[in-house]
């Protein structure tokens, strides 16, 4: 098996597990840093499960969607993911 499917399979049995201890594992074994303040790795982690439900073949159940959709929205987080960047901001600010 090629190692992007590896990776998607970890990926994809880890956050559709909801057991944050596979996911930390998940994390450790790509190399993936792991911010820590808990509730910022609890964003990341809902984030991706949004994230995950609209991808083709999705591992993640419509029930996993809204428990993290409400767990965002609860603590002023947005399911989206965006890639701003410094250039980004100031053009915001100007």
């Amino acid at each position: 098996m090629s190692k992007i499917k590896t990776f998607i399979e970890d990926r994809n049995e880890a956050f559709s597990s909801g057991d944050i201890d596979k996911i930390r594992a998940y994390c450790k074994k790509y190399n993936i840093d792991i911010p820590e303040d808990e509730e910022i790795f609890l964003a990341g982690v809902h984030k991706s499960i949004c994230n995950l439900y609209i991808v083709e073949n999705s591992p993640i159940t419509l029930d996993q969607f809204q428990k993290s959709f409400d767990w965002l929205n609860d603590h002023g987080y947005s399911p989206s993911i965006t890639f701003d960047t410094i250039e980004d901001k100031k053009e915001n600010i100007d």
